[in-house]
Formats: structure tokens, C-alpha cells, sequence
């Protein structure tokens, strides 16, 4: 059985479609965990009315606590071999359990990861997807992760085998949960399946978590970045070169988030901080030829930006394209 953990916040207007995707599966043993995480809509009866109308449906009602505490909480209750883990406000592929419970057929398979469906604001979508069915051991997967990453950090598109959680929770007080797990259940884990099809259709809304004002708690993101490259650093030392090119990626795109933020004026303590982390990775990076051989312009790029500041470089960029017109 798969028991499918699903935290709701405010998706009164949406929660209906994703878990409609879900008891039309055509995996049917389910076990549908809806977990109303204190809304202030009518999400909760909701989720009540729902669960009327398949015996499969359970409901939690609990405070706010955030995703994070949402996901636990489903987890406690959860008696499935697998677990998947749905937003209350994207949806699902019909197939998509089908397809991933047979890769599960082998024990050495932990994680099995699908491709994405992106729409934004405007309705426009783009796929993301590994163009083809690949079997990654452990040291392969997180290769992936750090590179091409195709396996995403996103809990949201995975079937997990239930024990991976054993002793393992999602960090509360973070926006950067599935960030941080990741890394640890591909440790405890084995071999990861990743499909060439896309199964979980992510809706971009405003005001989403994703596209908010910036926050502490994203900074807080700088931490998970150099946790992990200790991580390999002790765990799997020949990664550690593209652990530190993944946490110089990371803390770059986490440089961008913060400029593209309208209150970014508030955190240029932190933004200064980051630009330093930069600079500094980008120069150890430098020092591994197998990370510059494939993005060394890449590393200049970003340490030109941390030196001198994103906004500095675009207004350079602009200039640059004035001369050669």
C-alpha cells in the first residue's frame, strides 16, 4: 500500500482536483492522508466532505505548524510501504503510482522519481524530465543531484519506501525542507529509479512560497548548502569537488532569489554574507580541475557577480550591448 500524505493550507479552491487525481488512480491501493494544516478557509470541511466519499481518505485537523510539521504529522499515522507526498494545491497523473510501484518490484530500488509539469501564473507549461529511464546507485544519484539534476530536490514527484523515514522527519522552521531531507534519504537509501515521464503537474500561484518576499528562513538555506558538502566531504569524499560546485550553484541561485525580491533592501547584511560564501566557493572550486574543465565559466561567472553584485553586472551587461550597437 501507498500511503499518500498530502498537507493542505488554504486550497479549498484547488484540493478537489488533486485529490479527485488521486483516488482515479489506476494503482488503487491507497492509503490518502489529508492533513488540513489550520486553514482559515474551508479547507478542513473540505477535506471532511472528501473523505465521505472514499473509505480510502483519512483526515487530520492540527494547528498551523507549517509544510514541514504537515508532512510529519501524515507520516505518524501513515501504515503504507511507500509513501508519496502531493501539495494539496498541484495534482497528479493517473498512471503515476503504476508506473512507480513497479520499479519497486526490486529491494535495492528506495526512491523513484518522475518529471515535472510547470505552469505558471499564465498558464504557460514546460516539461522537466530525464530524457530517458535511468537505475542510479547511491553515489550516482547524488552526482545527479549536484549536476544535471534531474532527480530535483522536490519531495512532491518521489514514492519512497516507507523505512527511509524510520528515523528520519522533516526540519521544522525551514522553507527549504525538501532541500535538506534529500541529501539524508539518499544516504540511508540504495539505488534510485528515475523515469522518462512526467507525472506531477506543479501549479505556480502568487503569493506562493516559492515566489514570496524573502525571508530568514530562505537565508537559513545557507546552512543545508554546507551541511551537505560535509556530509560527502565525510561520507563520500570522492563527490567532494561536486558537492562544492552544488553548494556554489545553490548559494548563487539563492544570490538571484535575493535580488529579484522587493523588500531585498531589508537583508543586505545577509546578502553580503552571501556574496562572501560565493566567493569563497567559487574560489575552492577553482582549484578542482574536474569542476572547471565542465563549468569553469560557470564559477567566473558567479564569482564576478558575488565580487561586484548581480545588479552590477546586469547594468555592465547593458553597457557592454550599448558599445557593440
Amino acid at each position: 500500500m501507498i500511503s499518500v500524505i498530502v498537507p493542505s493550507y488554504n486550497v479549498e479552491l484547488y484540493l478537489e482536483r488533486c485529490v479527485q487525481s488521486l483516488v482515479s488512480q489506476t494503482y488503487t491501493d491507497l492509503e490518502i492522508i489529508l492533513v488540513d494544516d489550520g486553514s482559515t478557509d474551508g479547507t478542513g470541511e473540505l477535506c471532511d466532505k472528501l473523505a465521505r466519499r472514499d473509505h480510502r481518505i483519512k483526515v487530520i485537523h492540527k494547528e498551523n505548524g507549517g509544510l514541514s510539521d504537515a508532512r510529519n504529522a501524515g507520516i505518524k499515522i501513515a501504515t503504507g510501504e511507500y509513501y508519496s507526498f502531493i501539495d494539496g494545491d498541484d495534482f497528479i497523473e493517473a498512471d503515476t503510482y503504476e508506473c512507480m510501484i513497479s520499479e519497486m518490484a526490486d529491494p535495492a530500488v528506495s526512491i523513484v522519481a518522475g518529471g515535472f509539469f510547470v505552469t505558471d501564473i499564465k498558464g504557460h507549461t514546460v516539461v522537466s524530465v530525464s530524457p530517458k529511464r535511468q537505475r542510479l546507485t547511491k553515489e550516482e544519484a547524488f552526482m545527479d543531484l549536484f549536476g544535471r539534476n534531474y532527480i530535483t530536490q522536490s519531495s512532491c514527484n518521489k514514492l519512497f519506501r516507507s523505512s527511509l523515514f524510520d528515523e528520519v522527519r522533516y526540519k521544522k522552521g525551514i522553507l527549504n525542507e525538501d532541500q535538506e531531507i534529500l541529501p539524508r534519504l539518499l544516504d540511508i537509501g540504495n539505488h534510485v529509479v528515475l523515469l522518462d515521464k512526467p507525472v506531477y503537474h506543479y501549479i505556480k500561484k502568487p503569493g506562493s512560497i516559492t515566489s514570496s518576499d524573502y525571508s530568514m528562513e530562505r537565508y537559513r538555506a545557507i546552512e543545508i548548502e554546507r551541511d551537505i558538502y560535509r556530509m560527502c566531504r565525510k561520507k563520500y569524499p570522492q563527490l567532494k569537488s561536486w558537492a562544492g560546485y552544488y553548494e556554489l550553484k545553490s548559494l548563487y541561485g539563492m544570490l538571484c532569489n535575493l535580488d529579484q525580491c522587493s523588500n531585498k533592501n531589508d537583508f543586505k547584511i545577509q546578502e553580503l554574507n552571501i556574496r562572501r560564501k560565493i566567493m569563497y566557493a567559487a574560489f575552492r572550486c577553482a582549484w578542482w580541475k574536474e569542476v572547471m574543465d565542465r563549468h569553469g565559466n560557470e564559477v567566473k561567472t558567479y564569482f564576478i557577480s558575488a565580487a561586484v553584485g548581480i545588479r552590477n553586472v546586469k547594468k555592465l551587461v547593458q553597457i557592454k550591448a550599448k558599445i557593440r550597437n
